[in-house]
């Protein structure tokens, strides 16, 4: 959701003016009590009922009334006579008129405005300065809470950048990130009683402890300004209550605050000072002051008693915040995440593309400067000589000086051939990076990836640089006799004593002697060393799909719970999302729904592998799916 144009605000400011002048009417004060959080799992307007409506109300504008072109195929509800939809049975009050607004309480706030008072009507409070410019200033009264050098010396500087840009000010008392990991008491806060005192009357009227609430905060919007019709978004707003308690109103009359399902259903609030009312914020609101002085409310946000947060800190006056949009951190932590975080190491052809793009949709995941930085192969750098020069090469493929600041972010790298060339990545990684890093592994039928690397590797699909990239030596060749090329280089390499060339068969006597020694390490290792170049993609087509002797490599040389090992089927069968919450847990981020779910670098290929060749292919993967189901345990149980 962009930003509002300045055009439609002004109109919207001119509409409300209007509203105004023919004194709209308050929706009647009606005790609904909380607000189910279970009315907030995704803004109204993307409700089936309320979507249906609007449909309705836009083909009433189009003169075109007939209802049957109104429903959505995925609603469940029907058309009334009036043209509006029938409300849902399963949780009719959901959708009564004014359920989106619910009157908590009147309390007395003469002590609040007391406090609040000086500076309330000073012009021009806010600027745009960072909080080292403010801290450097001199604080002119420490009595004024609105005044910005004040706070950020004896309380906390808060950037909120849609709310600072319209010059609303702010007096900051609790708040957190995004996600709710983290709630942070401001010194104005913890440290001042007669500020929790003043403000308790209204956790009373609410029943709420402190404890629950993660954002508090005064605002202060300007004379003549308009805040446009929007629905609030972040993970937070599924999990609060949004309360407003209108505190400084010169003219009650003179402010329209509204809110609704929908924009045409939006209802006008008292703005009665001390009117403790709760509202959906995952409905339409708006707010204009039609007044020619400042209006002030306390907003704050509670969770269910229910709700675990994991860490709430009192912070001291004058710290500094680190902030994105959608995290905050300490200065004093800066520095404390390390660069890269993650490494999705393979298997090439397994789905890693579509992994790095769903993990970089989650808000405190960055993105690498390159998707396959390669650091650790074929871009490492033979002629740098010291540790630090090579992982300051490293490091450059990485927004890393920036993700200093902010260590709720992370980034990392997505290198398929990094699980293959262990012989190379391993000693090379440990050289760079001290820090423990988290390993994604994604796997897929074997003999499904020979074929779409062969695929790949053989098109002419693609830019200059990659079509270089994957080498011109398989060209010119079938599939077959490219399978035949791997098996007998890894036979030269002594790597597959157990396969029997002529019959196509495997020796499992052989077999269970020789997987998991040390001898096929060697072997593995003297494989790499001479069949696997750094100048070309055209090679290992069946050896990459031997995944157990890949993987135990790097099991061998980090802990056991630095990976994760995932199965591209699974995604096609369970969903993308389901995937990725092992992914959040794995990387302990907090839970995040994927918008675009589409598979990515996916391509139609018309080749096919014969019939002979495909079981033959599955004959020799077999015993190795079983090892890499022994590997990873029971979770793992029949892959293929």
């Amino acid at each position: 959701m962009g930003a509002t144009p300045k055009e439609e605000i002004d109109r919207q400011h001119d509409a409300a003016v209007k509203l105004v002048e023919e004194n709209m009417s308050c929706a009647p004060k009606v005790n609904r009590g909380e607000i189910p959080l279970k009315w907030k799992t995704r803004p109204t307007v993307e409700d089936p009922y309320y979507k249906m409506i609007i449909k309705t109300e836009k083909l009433s504008l189009d003169d075109k009334c007939d209802q049957s072109e109104t429903a959505d195929d995925d609603s469940d509800v029907s058309d009334p006579k009036d043209g509006r939809s029938a409300t849902p049975s399963n949780d009719p009050y959901r959708y009564e008129t004014g359920s989106c607004i619910s009157s908590r309480g009147q309390v007395d706030i003469s002590h609040i405005v007391k406090l609040l008072d000086e500076g309330c009507q000073d012009p021009a409070a806010v600027t745009m300065s960072t909080p080292a410019e403010l801290k450097s200033q001199k604080v002119k009264s420490r009595s004024n809470l609105w005044d910005e050098v004040n706070a950020a010396n004896n309380n906390v500087h808060v950037v909120r950048p849609s709310h600072d840009a319209w010059g609303i000010k702010k007096i900051v008392l609790i708040f957190c990130d995004d996600f709710l990991q983290t709630v942070y008491e401001m010194p104005w806060w913890h440290m001042k009683p007669d500020m929790r005192k003043a403000i308790q009357p209204v956790l009373d009227a609410l029943n709420v402890d402190p404890k629950r609430v993660v954002r508090m905060l005064f605002a202060a919007l300007p004379p003549g300004v308009t805040i446009p019709v929007h629905h609030d978004t972040g993970a937070w707003v599924q999990k609060t209550h949004r309360v407003h308690v209108p505190i400084v109103v010169d003219d009650p009359t003179r402010v329209l605050f509204r809110c609704g399902p929908i924009e045409s259903m939006m209802q006008r609030v008292d703005c009665t000072p001390g009117h403790v009312f709760e509202m959906n914020n995952q409905g339409k609101h708006a707010v204009s002051n039609c007044q020619d002085k400042y209006r002030v409310h306390l907003i704050l946000d509670y969770v269910d008693a229910s709700f675990h947060i994991d860490e709430r800190i009192k912070l001291s006056p004058g710290e500094i915040l680190l902030q994105t949009r959608r995290s905050i951190d300490r200065q004093k932590d800066k520095g404390k995440r390390p660069t890269p975080s993650f490494m999705i190491i393979g298997a090439q052809k397994s789905g890693t593309t579509s992994i790095y793009d769903y993990l970089s949709q989650h808000p405190l995941i960055v993105k690498a400067k390159r998707r396959e930085t390669h650091c650790l192969d074929w871009r490492w750098r033979t002629d740098l000589n010291t540790k630090k020069e090579r992982q300051q090469h490293c490091l450059s493929f990485f927004l890393e000086r920036e993700l200093r600041f902010h260590p709720s972010c992370m980034t990392g790298d997505s290198t398929p051939s990094y699980l293959f060339d262990s012989y190379r990545c391993i000693p090379r990684l440990k050289q760079v990076f001290s820090h423990e890093i988290k390993f994604i592994a994604i796997f897929r039928d074997p003999t499904k990836r020979a074929k779409s690397h062969y695929e790949m590797v053989t098109s002419e699909d693609g830019t200059p640089e990659q079509i270089k990239t994957r080498g011109e030596e398989w060209r010119d060749m079938t599939i077959e006799e490219v399978i035949e090329l791997d098996f007998q280089n890894m036979k030269s390499s002594g790597m597959i004593p157990y396969w029997d060339m002529e019959t196509k068969t495997i020796d499992m006597n052989i077999f269970r002697e020789f997987a998991g020694s040390k001898a096929e390490d060697d072997a593995f290792q003297l494989y790499l060393k001479n069949h696997v170049p750094m100048n070309t993609g055209s090679h290992s087509l069946v050896s990459r799909g031997m995944y157990e002797l890949q993987l135990r490599q790097w099991m061998k040389a980090f802990p056991a719970n630095t990976f994760l090992a995932l199965k591209l089927e699974d995604i096609k069968t369970n969903g993308v999302n389901e995937v990725m919450k092992k992914v959040w847990k794995h990387l302990k981020l907090p839970q995040f729904d994927i918008e675009d779910d589409s598979a990515k670098n996916t391509r139609s290929y018309k080749s096919e592998i014969d019939e002979e060749t495909k079981k033959m292919l599955n004959r020799f993967y077999e015993p190795h799916n079983l090892r890499l189901e022994t590997l990873l345990g029971s979770e793992w149980a029949s892959p293929w």
